[in-house]
This record gives C-alpha cells, structure tokens and sequence, in this order.
C-alpha cells in the first residue's frame, strides 16, 4: 500500500514537472507551491529523488533555485562529502532516512543557513564527529534513530541554537556515565529529547526512556556489558597437527581505550610468526565495531587447550573462549557413528579419546521457550569407544511421546485433576498408534498418580479403567519393552485393582467397571450373610457373527453377571441370550471361615472384587523367567485373566477358588499359573505353585486355585485359533438352499456352452464373456454363503474378504463390458444399413476384455491388501471390507460401474428403439413380393430352415433386457445377501428370503433364456424340441438327410419320423418369406447385409474348428444328383434360387461375411468386399442357359459347408428345397 501511495506522488509530482524551471535531472520529479497567506505568495519547490537507487546526492546545480523541500529517502546513498549542499540556501527540509550512509564529512551541511528539519534515520552512521552540524544554525528537529552508534557526545550539538526535538534511539544505545553530558544539556536547554529514545544496554535500564532517567542511573560501574561479542569458531574445535584454524573477535567499539587481546590458556598471546602465530591488526569499523584476527598457520600440539579473547576497555573487561584440541596421527578417538532414536537422528564426528562432544537437540518445529539452546552430549572414552549420549533434553520427535511427556511434567491437585484425566483418556483412545515404549511408561505413571486421588473423586476409577483397557490395544512388543525398562503394565494392573478398597464406602456398596477389555466389579459384603458368590465375565454376541452393538472395528464391552449361592457358572450354558461367557470365579461359602478378627466379621463389611482382563497384554514376561511358568517366555496366556480379591477381613482359604476360562487360541503344554507382583525384582511373573488345572473339555478349562490372585492358562501357542462360538455360525436355511438351486443352474448352463461349442451359434466374444460373467457369479455366491461368517479363522477370513471382493467387482465390470459389446454392435447395425459398404474395424484380440474385467478388480484388491491386510478381517462382524476401506476400493468403484453400464444400456436401447420404427415404416411401403436373389448353399445343407424363426431370440433386444435383467437381479441378490448378514435377527429372515427370490430368479433366467429356448444348445438331447421361433427342426436336420441318402434310402420315409416336420416346416418358412426388391442394388440387398449383421454375425458358427470329412466318390455322386433335380426344378420355374451356380458365387461372400471378427465389436472386414464379388459372380451366372454349366460342372462343398443369411435368405432355401425333394 505504501508503494501504491508512493507510485501516485510520483505520478501526480510527474504531471507537474514541467513547472519547475531549472531542474536538469531526469532521477527527480518537483514540484512548484506558493505560500499562502496575506503577503505577496511566494514560489516554493519541493524535489522528491526518493527511491531511484541514487549513489550520491544530486548536485546542486542540477537543481532548481528556491528548493525548499529535498527528499532523497530509500536510496543507496554511502557519504556525504564536503559541500554536497553547498547551493541550496531556502532549503528547509532534508530528508535522508532508509539509506546506507556511514561517512558524514564535516563541513556536508554548510550552506544550510535555512534548514530546519534532518532525518538521518535508518542509516548505519557510527561516527558522530565534532562539527558535523556546526552550520545548521535554523535546525529545530534532528532525527539519528536507527544508526549503530552506542553513545553521543554532548559537544555535537552545541552548535545547534534552535534546536528543539532530537532522537537518537538506536538498538546499541548504552545508557551509561558518557550520556549524563547529554541529559544536562536537555534539561539545561529548550530541547527536548524524544520519548522514542529508550535504552539497550544495561540490562537494569532497558526499554527505559532516557529523559526519564536520574543521574544516578546513569554510572560506569558494574560488569562491562558489550551490545555485541562474537567468536568465531564458537564451538570447540578438534583439529589434526600440522592444520591451519583462524579466529576472529569482534566486539562492540566504546571509546578510544577499547582494545582485543588474546590467551591461550590464560597466557596473553604474542606474535611468532616462526611458531605460525599471526594476529593482524584491530579494525575499527564506522566508530562502532572493533575486530581482532588471530591465525595459527602451522597447529603444534601444544597449542591444544583454550583461546580466549578479552576486549580490554577503560570500563572493564569482557571475553569469549572456544577449546581446540590437537589430534596427533597416531591418536586414538572414536569412529564417527550416526544415532537414530525417539528424539531424532544424530551424527557424532569422528572424536579424540576422552573428548566429550555436543550436538544441538532437533527441536524443529517445536523451538525451545527457552534462551538456552537444549543440547545433547556423548562421550568418547580413553579406549576410543563411545559411551552412551545424554538425549534428556531433548523433546520427542513423536507428537504421541511429546504431548505424553508434557503430561508427567504437570502439576496436579484436586482442581485439574479430573480434566487432565479426561485429557489423558483422549490421547489413549488411539494407543494403537503408540509405537514407543515411552508412551506407555508415562501412561502408566499418569495412571499412578491419579489413583492417588480416586477416594477423593471416585469418578476417576471409570477413566482409569478406560485407560488401562485402551492400553491393551498397544503392540505385545511395545508393551513388552515399556515392562522391561520401568515396569510400566504391572504398575497399570496393580492401579486398576486397587479401585474398589478406595472406592467401596457405606454410601457406594457396589462398583461395576465396564471397557472394551477390562471390566470390574466389586461389591461391599457382611461376613455375616455372606453364602457364596460367582461372577462370570461376558460379551455380547449375535447369531450370525460379530458382536450386538458393535460398530466396525470395535470389541464388545467385557462385562460381568455375579450371582449369590453357591452355584456352578457355566461357560457353555450362560443364560444369558446372545452372548458368551469367557472366564468366571467361583468363591467358596467358606470363604470367611478363617477371618483374623472374628468380632469383626458379624458388625463389619468387607470388600470382594473381580476384574477380568481380555487378554494377557498387560502381563508380559520380563527377565530372566525360565524358572517361572512361562518357561522362558515359550508359554503365554492364552485364555482371559480373571482376577478375584478381597479385603483383611479375609484370611487363609479353606476351600480353593473354582475359576473356569474359555481358550481363544490353540497350542500344546498347558498350564494353570497366577501373576506374582514381586518377582523379578517387582517386574512381576508367571508362577505355577497354587493353581491346577481340574479338567478340560473342548476349549473351556477348569482350575482350582488357592490364593486370590490374577489366574490364566498359559501354552505354546500356535497361529490356529480356536473358534469362539460352540457351534460354527449358519445362515438361513433359504440362503443355503437357493444358492445351491443358483449354482447349478449355472454350472449346467456353463457346461452345456462349452459341450457345445462347436455348434452354438453366438458370436466367440459373447461365449466367453457368458461363461466369465456366470462363472463370477457362481463364485460370489459361493464364498459368500460358504465364508461370509467364518470369522473364527482369521487367515480364511481374510481369503474370503478378498475373493468375494474381487469376484463382485468383476461380475459387474464383465456385466459393463457385455453392454458395451451390445451398444457398438447396436450402433454398427444401424451404420451398416444406412452404408452398405462401410469398412469394419480391425480386428482386436480378445484379451482386452480380460484385461478389464479381470485386471481391474485384481488391482484394487491388491492395492488394498497391500496397504493394510486386517481391513478384510477382525474390523466387522463378518468376512468383508472395513467401512472406510470399502467406500474407495468397492462402492465406489462398483457404482460407477453400474452407472457407465447403465449409460450403455440406454444408448443401445434408443438406437434400437430406432432401428425397429424405421424398418416398420419401409416394410409398409414395400408390399410387392418377390423371390430372393440368390445365397443358397447345396442341396446337403438344407436343413437351416428351423433357423428362420430365431430372429427374435438372438435381436440385440432380447440380449439387451436379458443383460439389463441379469444386472439387476445380480445387484439385488448382493444387497438382500449383505443386508442378511449385517442386520439384526428380526431382519435377517426378510433379507434371506428376499436373497432366496433373487437367486431363484437369476437362476431361471439363465437357465431358461440362456439354455432352453436355445435349441442350438438342447437340440441334440432334445432333437424333436421346440425351436425359439415355435417350429419344430434340429440343427443337424441336414446331416440327416445326408445320411439318408447315403445309406440309399428315402430319407423322407426312412430318415426318422422328424424328417417329414423338418421338409413342412422348412415349406412353412418358405411360404411365409417375403422379400422386398427383385433387383441387386434394391431394398432386398440392403436388407440382407443388416440380416447379417443383426442375426448371423451375432451367431458363432464353430464348424470351422472342425475339419470337414472328406466326400467320397459316392457321395459326390449323390450330391450332384440331388443338386440337378433341383436346379431342374427350379429353372423350369425361373427360380434363381436353387442351382448349385448359385452356391459357388455365394461361397466367397458367405465366407467373408458371416463370421464376424472374433474380437472386435464390428462385423469383420470382408463383409462388403465379398458382398461385391458375389453380385457380380451372380451376374455373369445369369448369362448361362438354364444352368447349364453346372449340370457339368463338379459338385463343390459339402454338407459342413453352411451359408447363414437373414430371414429372407433362408425363405429361399426352403422352397428350393421343397423343390429338390419333389423331384427327387
């Protein structure tokens, strides 16, 4: 904004330039003012050179006359010389602030009779000498602030008579005994000094104005402080014999007694330049600063030790040392070593023995609130190895380890005590991300420190039962170490079990602590009344799998049901609905049978407590325990802990503690232990003596134990574990009954398509894609109904996560791809019939399909299992994605997906929907009928008139909704399955039903669709079958026939009693046929390519994987005969329809067009080429008489070689056909 408003004066000052006379300077702008006022006004300019980076003043000659105002601030001026402003006597403001002047010369200022206000701010002026403003006899405002000078001579301003303000606030003001001239002279005169003029040195008066002083502040008394003392090098240096090292001393400059010395090892130090000792001259710089060089050239051993420089001044003294130490040769020191740890990563340079190194803490971005730079120091010892460093002050580099540490640091009393714990419990909501042993140890002394407090507050027992449970999410490595170093989870467990002595009162008889892993209960009883107790810890559960109430990711709460009497819990019948039992204690009705004062056990209470633990995270063996239970850490706890306790009152136990314990892993050398706080020098350990186990049956033990401690069951575990339901977790009866009812209708139909797959007629991209698509489906629901609930396996459930997430996203990227196959050739048939010649694309390799399909889902799904395999179990209550996960690597995936399929089903049913009203309006103009133009095949393969009916069938339509409804169904079928699984029982039945209904339907319909109105897939089982179009024919109607006249006989009376309905039918169809043009280039021509495109070239016409056998001479010879009756026939009718003529033209086109490209999603590119060549084969064939060339002519092809055309080629085969046979 400054250089906005400064831009604008240079413009405004700019426009009125050219009224200054006498400026010859392009560097400044001026302007021309008059006086206001009753007098004659006069002229006045104002010069404004301000930043122009401007060396020296402009001359006076180069201005114009009657300059009153200069202004050369924000330029780069360094001296002021001698009569720079000679010239300039109406000057009466000179501004020179925000530059770099040092030098002022006496005598710059003459001239300036009229000045009356001088800014030198901001500049770095040191030497104030006598006279520098003896001639500004006007001055009223002088303005030195911001310069590097550190005390003023009175004498500079006696000189200035009319005098009125002065600054002279600096950063290295000393307010001593030289400045008391300076506050006389003010209080002596009209002047005044600034208030901006505040002390820097001494420490005692700084940040004080310097009018407001007394005298008697104003001494050279004291220790000498310096506003600047530097060394350089500054940290000790360690040097080889033979270097060269410098140093160099500068200090502040107080007066003309200032002088640098040098010691080495308090020995003031002499020039030898024999010895390598140089020291150059002191330098003064501006009258403020003074510097030393000292250079060793040539280190000696001897020189090892300290350097010391000393500023000597008339004041006192002040001085800096750094330590060298000279390394001979042959010396031994430490290797250098890089060090990474909890405070950051440190380097230690190679060192000399016995030398102690330093090295600055990494507080970055935390700087330390201190002054004093925290640092880190190590040893290298005489031997030359390292010792270990002190990292104490320095902070953590974790933020978890830092903010915990902070906490220990804390005071606490009874006023914060609560909110710290609340805060505490918010950082130890997320242990699982504690990756320092640190962490835990200061949670542990938290916790200590606030059981302290709970009988005051009893509040603070649920929050340190929270914590301590939270802290059993903590890696078992992390925990183990934090228990090695300080004993951190014994001191948790011994914190959570003193709750109920501090808590239990008269007026609160019961507690009950409920976590995630830990839960207590405590109770106040009467020995009196007392009968027996047993208290049994549980969680809830739900029938299919997980945990009622639990969110993702999230145990159920530990709990427990304790029950007078003396009754036996058990674990395997808990009465409690939908959930299970995982410890109980039995306490026997004797239990204060040997209490030590008996007079207090019929008047008194006393305490009985229970606590159980999940697991034995907080128990972790320390030391040296091979003599212990554990064996030497081989065993570990592989059941829950339960805890039973009670107060004095109690005393030996009679009968022993019954304490039952579910298994949650496998393993092998079993046995009964209870934790011992005092061994292990109070590390605490597994002990064997006073607990056994009485039996155990499944995974469930019983023990009897004979001291109130903390029980277990320790094994060498194995990484099987063992299923925590009794009975493995089922679904609903009609999930498993219609997904087996779904599996095999897909099975079958996958079957049938490869049995058949030499003869089905669909194109090879759509067989594969069916079979993919069916057989992702089939493998979805498999593992889903299979492995949706084993969560008791963790590695199976993992597996299953992963197949059914992959097998999902594939189903519906294999169902997008179909879509996109159905959309191209939707928009090729319509291209096709508006262009009969339109090229196809080349051919594309199957593979890309895969590639798509396949290759996608296995991307996501190993990207997500890279990054953190337990997301696909132990996260959920069955075997899938955690929530989070799934919305980036499934959902939404899977939706858009859906949605570009969706985009495609409706491009291809528009251009459909088109197709189908623009063919209806050309079939109402064209009513004339006429015979085909000609693509028969032989007589021997005749038998595709069963054909004709399928158009409706296999239309793009019918495999659109056929796609669209399998899409859907598949969708559905997925929800109703996910909802099942993930909703309470009340809606698991609903959804399971509603499951039962999508799989049965999507069953039928690729049963039924996809199979059996397919006759070219039933045909040969079912050979008399209805086809699609409601005729009755086979498809190897022709090798029928061919056999028959093989072997001699009718095969119209001998061939089957089909062989007369396929004759009537193909008749039927031929009657029925109708084409609409009798020319080439006509309406029927135009159809038949689109027949093509639309129906055969969707078809897959397999024989050209099988060889053709062979003619033989015989059936040669029949063929031939067959073939002149009917081209006999069918010239004495003037058909053109019928003659094996006809079949050689027609031989190249069909073997060009009929088969599509087997990867592309267009026809394939002969299509029209061969079209070509087969029109004008057919009109050289019409320039022959009667046929007559093939009556002579060898018969070519044989019953294998089948032409498939349209609608309208096979109404002309037929009557050829019916043709043949009436001749024959």
């Amino acid at each position: 904004m400054p250089a906005l408003l400064s831009l604008g004066l240079l413009l405004s000052l700019a426009g009125r330039a050219a009224c200054c006379a006498g400026l010859l300077t392009n560097t400044c702008v001026c302007v021309e003012e008059r006086t206001k006022g009753p007098a004659s006004p006069q002229l006045r300019r104002k010069v404004v050179c301000s930043r122009r980076e401007l060396v020296d003043v402009p001359g006076s000659s180069l201005l114009p006359n009657g300059t009153v105002h200069l202004i050369l601030s924000n330029n780069k001026i360094v001296l002021l010389k001698t009569g720079t402003f000679s010239g300039l006597r109406a000057l009466e403001k000179l501004d020179l602030r925000n530059n770099l002047i040092s030098t002022i010369e006496t005598g710059a200022f003459n001239g300036l009779t009229a000045l009356k206000r001088l800014d030198l701010s901001n500049n770095r002026i040191g030497c104030l000498t006598l006279g520098m403003f003896q001639s500004l006899t006007s001055l009223t405002r002088l303005n030195l602030s911001g310069n590097i000078f550190s005390t003023l001579n009175p004498d500079l301003l006696d000189g200035l008579t009319s005098l009125k303000v002065i600054d002279f606030n600096t950063e290295f003001l000393f307010c001593d005994c030289n400045l008391l001239r300076v506050l006389n002279w003010e209080r002596n005169s009209s002047a005044r000094i600034s208030e901006e003029t505040i002390c820097s040195y001494p420490k005692a008066l700084q940040g004080k104005p310097f009018k407001d002083l007394k005298e008697s502040q104003l001494v050279c008394q004291g220790p000498l402080e310096l506003p600047f003392l530097q060394l350089i090098p500054v940290l000790r240096q360690v040097v080889f014999q033979g270097d060269r090292l410098p140093f160099l001393c500068t200090a502040t400059y107080l007066d003309n007694s200032t002088k640098v010395l040098w010691y080495h090892n308090g020995i003031l130090v002499q020039p030898e330049e024999e010895n390598g000792i140089i020291i150059m001259d002191s330098l003064v710089h501006d009258c403020s600063l003074i510097s030393s060089e000292l250079i060793l050239s040539n280190i000696y051993l001897l020189a090892s030790g300290e350097w010391e420089c000393v500023i000597a001044t008339s004041r006192g003294n002040a001085s800096l040392k750094v330590e060298i130490v000279v390394i001979d040769t042959s010396a031994t020191y430490c290797q250098a070593d890089e060090v990474t740890n909890n405070r950051g990563e440190f380097r230690w340079p190679r060192t000399l023995a016995g030398i102690t190194v330093y090295q600055p803490c990494l507080e970055h971005p935390y700087p330390s609130p201190s002054s004093e730079e925290r640092k880190t120091s190590r040893k290298c010892n005489r031997a030359g190895v390292w010792e270990e460093a002190d990292y104490s002050q320095c902070l953590y580099i974790n933020d978890y380890t830092r903010v915990l540490s902070s906490f220990t640091l804390m005071p606490i009393n009874n006023t914060n005590v609560l909110p710290l714990a609340h805060k505490l419990l918010d950082y130890t909501m997320e242990a699982t991300n504690f990756l320092d042993m640190m962490d835990v140890i200061y949670v542990a002394q938290m916790i200590e420190a606030f059981i302290g407090w709970t009988d005051e507050i009893h509040d603070l027992g649920d929050l340190i039962v929270e914590m301590a449970s939270n802290m059993m999410q903590v890696d078992g490595k992390v925990l183990r170490l934090a228990q090695e170093e300080s004993g951190a989870c014994t001191r948790m467990v011994g914190a959570v079990e003193k709750i109920a002595g501090l808590t239990l009162t008269s007026n609160s008889q019961t507690i009950s602590k409920v976590s995630k892993n830990i839960a207590v209960e405590a109770f106040l009883v009467k020995p009196a009344s007392y009968v027996g107790l047993s208290c049994t810890a549980f969680q809830r559960i739900r029938l299919h799998g997980g945990f009622e109430g639990q969110e993702e990711g999230v145990l159920p709460p530990l709990q427990f049901r304790c029950s007078t009497g003396n009754t036996n819990s058990s674990l395997r019948h808990f009465p409690i609905k939908n959930s299970m039992a995982l410890a109980s204690v039995q306490l026997p009705p004797a239990l204060f049978a040997h209490s030590p004062s008996p007079d207090a056990r019929s008047n008194s209470s006393c305490w009985l407590q229970f606590v159980a633990f999940r697991n034995g995270k907080l128990f972790p063996s320390a030391g040296n325990s091979s003599n212990l239970a554990d064996h030497g850490k081989e065993r570990s706890p592989s059941t829950p802990i339960i805890f039973a306790g009670a107060g004095s009152c109690v005393g030996e136990l009679i009968d022993p503690l019954f304490v039952s314990l579910r298994h949650w892993q496998m393993g092998e050398d079993q046995v009964a232990a209870h934790w011992n706080f005092d061994l292990l020098d109070g590390l605490g350990g597994w002990q064997a003596a006073g607990c056994h186990i009485a039996q155990t049956r499944g995974n469930i033990s019983t023990l009897h134990c004979s001291q109130f401690s903390n029980v277990a069951v320790l094994k060498r575990i194995s990484n099987q574990s063992v299923p925590i339901h009794e009975n493995v977790p089922i679904l609903h009866p009609i999930i498993y009954t219609c997904t087996v009812f779904l599996l095999l209708c897909l099975f079958l139909a996958i079957i049938a398509y490869i049995l058949r797959h030499n003869t089905i007629r669909i194109s090879r991209k759509s067989w594969h894609m069916l079979l993919n698509l069916w057989f992702h489906i089939s493998v979805t629901c498999a593992v889903f109904t299979g492995g949706i609930n084993r969560k008791e396996y963790g590695l199976v459930c993992q597996v299953v996560g992963i197949v059914l997430h992959y097998a999902s996203l594939s189903t519906l990227l294999w169902i997008g791809v179909s879509a996109r196959v159905i959309y191209k050739e939707a928009t090729q048939k319509v291209q096709r019939q508006q262009e009969l010649e339109l090229p196809a694309p080349a051919q594309r390799p199957m593979l890309r399909f895969y590639l798509i399909a396949g290759g996608i889902p296995l991307i996501i799904c190993g990207i997500t299992a890279a990054v953190n395999l337990q997301n696909y179990s132990n996260v959920s209550p069955y075997c899938w994605l955690a929530w989070k996960p799934s919305l980036g690597a499934f959902y939404v995936p899977a939706g858009f997906t859906i949605l570009v399929s969706w985009i495609y089903f409706l491009g291809a049913s528009l251009h459909l929907g088109c197709h189908q009203r623009g063919k209806g309006e050309t079939q109402g103009l064209e009513e004339q009928p006429v015979v085909s133009s000609g693509h028969l095949a032989d007589s021997a393969s005749t038998s595709f008139g069963p054909w004709l009916g399928l158009e409706n069938v296999y239309s793009l339509d019918a495999q659109l909704w056929a796609l669209l409804s399998t899409q859907l169904l598949f969708i559905s079928l997925w929800t109703f399955g996910a909802l099942s699984v993930s909703q309470g029982l009340s809606w698991a039945a609903l959804f399971s039903c509603l499951y039962g209904v999508g799989a049965v339907s999507l069953g039928l319909l690729v049963l039924i669709h996809h199979c059996l109105k397919r006759h070219d897939v039933c045909g040969t089982w079912l050979p008399c079958a209805k086809g699609p179009g409601g005729h009755a024919g086979s498809l190897m109607a022709g090798s029928s026939l061919e056999a028959a006249q093989s072997s001699g006989t009718n095969p119209f009376t001998a061939g089957g009693q089909c062989k007369l309905t396929n004759i009537q039918a193909a008749l039927s169809q031929g009657e029925r046929a109708v084409t609409t043009s009798p020319s080439l280039g006509g309406e029927s021509e135009r159809e038949a390519p689109a027949c093509r495109s639309s129906v055969t070239q969707t078809c897959r016409s397999h024989r050209a994987r099988t060889t053709p056998p062979a003619d033989g001479k015989h059936q040669r010879a029949r063929a031939l005969r067959v073939a002149t009756s009917s081209d006999a026939a069918s010239s004495e009718n003037g058909s053109i329809g019928g003659g094996q003529a006809e079949s050689r033209p027609s031989r190249p086109s069909r073997e060009g067009s009929t088969t599509m490209s087997e990867g592309s999603d267009t026809s394939s590119p002969g299509h029209s080429r061969g079209l070509q060549a087969s029109l004008e084969k057919e009109a050289k064939r019409r320039s022959y008489p009667l046929n007559a060339a093939n009556q002579n002519g060898t018969l070519r092809g044989s019953h294998y070689d089948v032409a498939m055309f349209g609608g309208e080629g096979g109404a002309a085969i037929s009557a050829g056909l019916w043709k043949s046979e009436t001749t024959v």
